[in-house]
């Protein structure tokens, strides 16, 4: 039941003014004109009306309201995004070597009269070698994806669709590219298009650490043998995402026992770079779009350093006066550090809770105005107070600059080398800027707050688990299921993975991540453990006639993809995922396959299970198990006229 509103402006000026003239006769006998012409009535009309107006304004809720009601439910208006592009450079020969400090800023133009300010969010080791070659190792098997590497709209597999220890992706250069420095940088573009986003949540960045162990190792031009590299850096969380891999010299060059390789690379003049699989753990097989040396990542902010404020402008001269007021050069902030005569101050949403001497501010995101207390909640800075602060600004959505922009360095007179400036590097969008938005509606946030208290956040009963092991921050979670005994919960997750995985399988990273997270918020008492589901091996044998038209081969393939397609964890049954437990007939299978164009009719479908329990013609199982196909026979006759179809 809500509380009810109360109206407070819930009477006229007539009404006011009628008040105010019945009650004269109480304090003035003489007081007899009630006229509008009569002095004394011209003063109690412009009473009535101020009256009037200030009734109206108590009964408005304003945005300052708005604002107020989100701090004391604990929380803010999300900040504004900052787009990002991926930028290739082609630098002179002479910086091989050379890095491009983080921080670096480049100023943008789309055409029209405005200029977008980026700077590069990493470190970026130049060079002269170009890639040759990328080959994914699976096994005894190789593919060559440089194609796909160098393409637009293509993607592959770092390292094949199932990734088992030992499976490395090859990188081939035609130079040495530890020549010039002891570190060379690659940066890895993650295709993540037919992914759902990670799930986020404000108040949990998320506990997720995979379990995948990755080896670099290197294999000079003509090179007897492989070493290993030390990764000084890796953003993509082994190969989880997108980002930069910065490999190092070891010390000393600890040579790898020469083994079989797959490639004939002994013969080879080019230089390598080996990822190897030590330890196998994904979720979904990395896939990349490109990976590739000498780009990096602009992103639309700025930070500056160690800026003097000066009182707002708009107040007038400085004064000494509560409530100081200061303000940055440039606006629409994304993060700030305010000092005062060189000591930190600490950022408050108001100053209800402040003392005397706190040293206590306010900031306004928007404006980028600083304000200080006034001597009774929140310290209050004298006149000669220096005010100072670092701070980063940027972002919105202006920042999704199209892929047609031009890019330049903001310091092109900036020197690398003795004989070459930034001005002297090539500067090439790899695509357009995305990712940037405006700064989160007050209506907006309202929205988001209201839909967050409606997803449960207590453990209370099995739906409320499976809805927060589901929302865990930092992975892809594609089905759970809950089974409560007593005091005892089991959450059993299994992780998204594209249609081509038929029995997504999560790592102890993706466990870890889930039970710390559930953790939090189970009830007092409950004892909650997590896991992966169990497979239950199919081996089905079809029997049935093919269509008319289909008198040749190739129908094999399409009976099996429809079974594993129907049986699968996320998209099966009806397109939510095969449901935990569920039971699997003959008839189910039967009604699949005959759905097929190329199949005429189904006479018999033969099903052996690999565990679960069989029950006539169906295969029954357990509230933790699900179902993979492990083979399909078909026994199909063809009929002996042909139709003349495709």
């Amino acid at each position: 039941m809500g509380i009810d509103i109360p109206e407070l402006d819930d009477r006229t000026y007539e009404e006011y003014l009628d008040q105010a003239k019945k009650l004269i006769p109480a304090y003035s006998d003489d007081w007899t004109d009630f006229n509008p012409h009569d002095p004394g009535v011209t003063i109690l009309e412009v009473l009535a009306w101020m009256t009037e107006t200030h009734a109206y304004q108590l009964d408005r809720i304003t945005d300052d309201h708005r604002q107020k009601f989100l701090q004391l439910m604990g929380h803010e208006r999300r900040l504004q995004g900052c787009a990002s592009a991926q930028l290739s450079l082609t630098p002179p020969d002479d910086t091989a070597g050379e890095r491009l400090p983080a921080g670096t800023r480049l100023v943008v133009s789309d055409g029209s009269t405005e200029t977008y300010r980026f700077e590069t969010a990493h470190d970026v080791v130049l060079t002269d070698v170009s890639l040759e070659r990328v080959v994914t190792v699976d096994g005894s098997d190789s593919t060559d994806n440089s194609q796909e590497n160098e393409t637009d709209g293509m993607f592959y597999r770092a390292f094949g669709k199932t990734v088992k220890r030992g499976d490395s992706l090859y990188i081939g250069f035609d130079g040495d590219p530890f020549d010039a420095s002891e570190s060379f940088t690659l940066v890895v573009d993650y295709h993540d298009d037919d992914l759902p986003d990670p799930n986020t949540d404000g108040r949990d960045e998320g506990s997720f650490e995979p379990s995948v162990e990755l080896q670099w190792e290197y294999r000079p031009p003509n090179g007897d043998g492989w070493s290993r590299l030390k990764t000084a850096t890796d953003q993509t969380n082994a190969l989880y995402e997108g980002g930069l891999i910065e490999l190092t010299e070891p010390g000393e060059w600890q040579f790898l026992e020469r083994k079989y390789d797959p490639l004939d690379i002994a013969s080879s003049d080019l230089a390598w770079l080996r990822c190897r699989v030590k330890s196998p753990g994904y979720e979904i097989p990395p896939q990349l779009n490109s990976i590739e040396p000498n780009v990096v990542t602009a992103r639309n902010r700025i930070a500056v350093s160690n800026e003097v404020l000066d009182q707002a402008a708009d107040l007038g001269e400085p004064t000494a006066l509560d409530g100081q007021i200061y303000e940055t050069e440039h606006s629409s902030l994304l993060s700030a550090e305010i000092y005062v005569d060189g000591e930190r101050f600490v950022e408050v949403t108001d100053f209800d809770a402040s003392g005397p001497a706190d040293p206590h501010y306010r900031l306004d995101y928007d404006t980028g105005r600083v304000m200080f207390g006034d001597g009774e909640h929140g310290w209050s800075p004298p006149a000669s107070t220096t005010v100072s602060a670092d701070y980063v600004y940027g972002g919105g959505d202006d920042g999704n600059v199209p892929a047609s922009a031009v890019w330049q360095f903001d310091t092109p007179d900036w020197p690398l080398t003795e004989s070459t400036t930034l001005e002297d590097i090539g500067i090439t969008p790899l695509g357009p800027a995305t990712g940037g938005h405006d700064r989160e509606t007050i209506t907006g946030a309202l929205e988001r707050i209201r839909q967050d208290l409606r997803t449960p956040n207590r453990g209370v009963t099995a739906d409320d688990y499976e809805s927060i092991a589901m929302q865990t921050p930092g992975i892809r979670v594609g089905q759970t299921n809950v089974l409560v005994d007593g005091e005892q919960v089991t959450v059993v997750v299994v992780p998204y993975a594209p249609p081509d995985i038929p029995t997504p399988k999560p790592s102890d990273g993706f466990l870890d991540a889930v039970r710390h997270h559930v953790t939090e918020r189970a009830i007092l008492g409950d004892r909650v453990t997590v896991i992966g589901p169990t497979y239950v091996g199919l081996d089905i044998a079809v029997t049935g006639q093919a269509a008319p038209r289909y008198t040749g081969t190739g129908y094999e393939a399409d009976v099996r993809a429809a079974i594993e397609s129907f049986v699968h964890p996320l998209i099966g049954y009806e397109g939510d995922g095969w449901p935990f437990g569920r039971t699997i007939r003959a008839s189910d299978i039967a009604e699949q396959v005959a759905a097929l164009d190329c199949i005429d009719y189904v006479s018999d479908v033969e099903i052996t299970a690999h565990g679960g329990t069989a029950i006539d013609d169906a295969v029954a199982i357990g509230d933790q198990e699900l179902f993979s196909v492990v083979d399909v026979r078909t026994n199909l006759t063809l009929p002996t006229i042909d139709d003349g179809g495709p």
